[in-house]
C-alpha cells in the first residue's frame, strides 16, 4: 500500500518535524545562541572539500508558492448578468430614440442624401419703348461646363511625362470642336478639361443656345462624351446706345448695374424656382422617384414713354452740337408736358448698353438725373411764374432798369450792355435781363419766392423711376438778400435737368404739375397689370399765369430778326427762354466757363411737347441761343408732327408781325 497522508489537522508542527529530522540523523548537531545577539554577524561557514550534498525534497518544499483566491462562480455569474443587462438597455435605449423620438429627423438626412435640387432661372422681363420696340431683351445661352475625368483620361500621377499627355488627344478633339464655333483660349481650355482634382469646371460662358446645339451635335458625333451645359442667358439691347442711360445694362450674373435695368431689377428678374429628385449616388436621376417642381416666376416687363425714334433723333442732334461747340457734355430732353411722360432722354457722351465697358465710368450714369448746376436764365421763367401768380407784378409792370445794380459788395450787369432802359416785365423776360429780374424779385418776400421755387420741384427729388437722382440746393426761406438776388436770375441755386423740365412743363401746362416718369406701363409675364405708383397731379400756378408766362417766353423768340433765325420753328407758335451761366468748378472752387441751355415750347396757346437742352463747358459759343437752341429747333420739328399735332398756320416761319406787345414803354 503506499504511504498514507495525515489530515491537514493532524500533521507535525515544524518544531515537531524538526526533532523527528534530528532523531533520525544523529550526525545533525544542536547550534547554540550566538553570544552577539540576533543582530551579530556570523562567521562564514568553512566551505567543506567534499562535494556539495543535494538538499532533501522536504526542504524544497519550504519555498512558499504565490496562490490567488478565486471568487464564488455564482457571484461572477451574477456580475457578467448584471453588466449584460446594463449592455442591452443602453441599445434599447438607443433603438428607442432612433426609431420612436428621431426617426423622422433620421429620415429626413436619409433622403436629403440622396435628393439632388436643381434652381429653374427665371426669364429676365423685357423692355420696351412706347410703341413696343424692344429695348432690352433676353436670348437663351447656356454655359459649357465638363467632367475632366470624362474628357480625358487619367493616366498617372500629374509629374509625371506619361500622366501630362494621357487624355491629351481626347481634350484637343474637343476644343477643336467647340473653338470652331466660339472663340476660346484653346491651350487654356485643353488644361482645364485635363484636370482631374475635380468633376466639375467651367469651359465657355454665355454660349447662344443655336451655338451650343451645334457643338453638343458634333460631340456626340465625334463619341467624345464629359460636356454639359448649364441655362445662363444673355441680356441684348437691339438698340445698342439709344436710350442705354434710360435701359442701362447687366452684369455677367444678368444683375443690373445702371438705369432702370439696376432701379427695377428685382421686378425684372423674376423669382428663382426649384426642381428636387431622388438621385443615385453619382447623382443621376431615379426615373421612378419622388420628384418636386416649384416653377419659376418670369420677371416683370417693361414699357417705357421713351420713343426710340426720337430718342435716335434726340441723340444724334445733341452727339452733333457736342463736337461742334467743343462742350465737355450735353443733355437733352423731351417731354410730354400733358401727363409728365419723357418721350426723348439723351446724354452725350453716352455708351453702348451692349458694351459698357468700352466707355468712361463717367459716361455711365444718367447726367439729365444725377448731375446738378446752375440753370442761369432759363430759371427767370420759373420767377416770372412766382411773381406773376403772387400778384407782385405781370407782363406790363414798367421797370427802369440802370446799367448795373450792386448786390453782395459787388455789382450784377447784363450781357447786353446798356445804358437805362425802360423794361416792361415782357421786355425784361425777353431781353434776359438779370438787372430787371432781380429789382421786380426784389419787390417780393424771400419765403414767398422760396415756397413758390419749391412748389415747382427744386431742393428735392422729382421721384421718376432711374437711379442717382440728385436733389439739388436751394437755399433756405432765410436765404441772404444777395443770394435772392442771383436766384432770381439763376445763380445760387442747383437743379437737375430732370427737376428744371418738369418745373417748367409744370408752368406753361396750365399750371398743373405731372411728376416726370419713364414708365407707361408694367405686366407681369402672364399679360396682367402690374400697378405703377404714382403721384397725382398738383396745381403749382393759375391758369392765368400760365398764360401770361407763355405770352412773355413768345416775346424771347420773336424779339428780333437773330432770335427769330435761331429759336423759332416751322408752322407752329412757339415760347421759350435761353440761358447761359457761370459755370461753378469744383477744382478751384471758383466759377470757370459757361453752362449754356434752352428751352421751348410748342404749340404756344396748348402746349403739348418740351424740350430742354444743355450744354457744359462749350468752347465754342457762350450763349444758349448758338449753341442749345439749334439742337431745340430741330428736335421739335422731328417730334411734333410725329405726334399728329396740328401746325398753327402754312407758313414756314411764325414772324415778328405778330408780336405787337410791348417790350419797352
Amino acid at each position: 500500500m503506499g504511504e498514507r497522508r495525515q489530515h491537514p489537522s493532524k500533521r507535525a508542527t515544524p518544531n515537531q518535524r524538526a526533532s523527528s529530522q534530528q532523531a533520525r540523523n544523529p550526525r545533525t548537531k544542536t547550534r547554540k545562541p550566538s553570544k552577539q545577539g540576533p543582530i551579530a554577524r556570523r562567521k562564514p561557514a568553512q566551505r567543506s572539500k567534499t562535494a556539495p550534498q543535494p538538499k532533501s525534497s522536504r526542504q524544497r518544499k519550504r519555498r512558499r508558492t504565490l496562490r490567488i483566491p478565486l471568487g464564488s462562480a455564482g457571484r461572477r455569474v451574477q456580475i457578467i448578468g448584471i453588466a449584460m443587462a446594463i449592455a442591452i438597455s443602453l441599445c434599447a435605449g438607443r433603438l428607442l430614440q432612433l426609431q420612436g423620438f428621431d426617426s423622422a429627423a433620421y429620415g429626413a438626412i436619409a433622403t436629403a442624401s440622396l435628393t439632388t435640387s436643381k434652381p429653374l432661372l427665371p426669364a429676365r422681363g423685357e423692355i420696351t419703348d412706347r410703341n413696343g420696340e424692344v429695348l432690352a431683351g433676353t436670348t437663351p445661352a447656356f454655359d459649357i461646363t465638363a467632367d475632366p475625368t470624362l474628357t480625358s483620361q487619367d493616366c498617372g500621377e500629374p509629374d509625371q511625362v506619361y500622366g501630362k499627355l494621357c487624355g491629351l488627344a481626347e481634350a484637343t478633339k474637343i476644343a477643336d470642336i467647340i473653338g470652331k464655333h466660339t472663340k476660346i483660349d484653346k491651350q487654356q481650355t485643353i488644361a482645364t478639361l485635363m484636370r482631374h482634382d475635380t468633376r466639375f469646371v467651367y469651359v465657355k460662358k454665355k454660349v447662344p443656345a443655336d451655338i451650343y446645339t451645334d457643338i453638343a451635335t458634333e460631340l456626340d458625333a465625334a463619341g467624345l462624351p464629359g460636356i454639359y451645359r448649364e441655362n445662363d442667358p444673355i441680356r441684348t439691347y437691339p438698340a445698342g446706345a439709344v436710350a442705354s442711360n434710360v435701359v442701362g445694362f447687366v452684369n455677367g450674373e444678368n444683375k443690373g448695374q445702371a438705369g432702370l435695368e439696376y432701379s427695377e431689377n428685382s421686378s425684372l428678374a423674376g423669382t428663382e424656382g426649384k426642381e428636387s429628385y431622388e438621385s443615385a449616388p453619382n447623382g443621376s436621376k431615379i426615373p421612378l422617384g419622388e420628384s418636386k417642381i416649384t416653377p419659376a416666376k418670369n420677371g416683370v416687363n417693361y414699357q417705357l414713354t421713351i420713343d426710340s425714334e426720337l430718342q435716335w433723333v434726340a441723340q444724334r442732334r445733341l452727339d452733333a452740337a457736342v463736337a461742334k461747340t467743343g462742350s465737355q457734355s450735353g443733355m437733352a430732353i423731351t417731354m410730354d408736358v400733358t401727363s409728365g411722360q419723357v418721350l426723348a432722354m439723351a446724354q452725350s457722351p453716352g455708351y453702348n448698353s451692349n458694351e459698357p465697358g468700352k466707355t468712361d465710368p463717367d459716361n455711365l450714369g444718367n447726367r439729365l438725373v444725377s448731375q446738378t448746376y446752375e440753370p442761369g436764365s432759363v430759371e427767370k421763367v420759373l420767377t416770372s411764374a412766382a411773381l406773376i401768380d403772387s400778384g407782385t407784378a405781370d407782363p406790363d409792370t414798367k421797370v427802369q432798369v440802370p446799367p448795373t445794380i450792386a448786390s453782395g459788395g459787388g455789382r450784377i450787369k447784363d450781357a447786353e450792355p446798356h445804358g437805362t432802359v425802360d423794361y416792361t416785365m415782357r421786355g425784361v423776360i425777353a431781353h434776359s435781363s438779370n438787372i430787371g429780374t432781380l429789382m421786380l424779385t426784389r419787390q417780393m418776400d424771400k419765403k414767398t419766392l422760396h415756397d413758390y421755387l419749391s412748389s415747382f420741384g427744386l431742393g428735392r427729388q422729382t421721384g421718376i423711376e432711374l437711379p442717382g437722382e440728385a436733389s439739388g440746393v436751394l437755399p433756405g426761406a432765410d436765404m441772404k438778400d444777395y443770394t435772392r438776388d442771383q436766384i432770381a436770375f439763376g445763380q445760387g441755386l442747383s437743379v437737375t435737368a430732370i427737376q428744371e423740365a418738369a418745373a417748367i412743363s409744370a408752368i406753361v401746362n396750365g399750371g398743373v404739375y405731372h411728376a416726370p416718369t419713364v414708365i407707361k406701363s408694367a405686366t407681369n409675364a402672364d399679360g396682367s397689370s402690374v400697378a405703377i405708383n404714382r403721384t397725382s397731379p398738383r396745381r403749382v400756378v393759375s391758369a392765368k399765369t400760365s398764360a401770361e408766362v407763355r405770352d412773355m417766353m413768345e416775346a424771347v423768340v420773336t424779339r428780333n430778326e437773330i432770335s427769330q433765325q435761331f429759336l423759332m420753328l416751322d408752322h407752329y407758335r412757339t415760347g421759350g427762354k435761353t440761358g447761359t451761366a457761370q459755370r461753378y468748378n469744383a477744382s478751384c472752387g471758383c466759377y470757370r466757363g459757361y453752362v449754356t441751355s434752352f428751352v421751348g415750347i410748342a404749340p404756344l396757346n396748348d402746349p403739348k411737347i418740351l424740350t430742354y437742352v444743355v450744354l457744359d463747358n462749350p468752347k465754342h459759343g457762350d450763349s444758349g441761343t448758338g449753341t442749345a437752341a439749334p439742337v431745340y429747333t430741330d428736335i421739335m420739328d422731328f417730334a411734333l408732327p410725329r405726334y399728329g399735332i396740328a401746325p398753327d398756320q402754312k407758313n414756314k416761319r411764325w414772324g415778328a408781325a405778330q408780336m405787337d406787345r410791348p417790350l419797352t414803354w
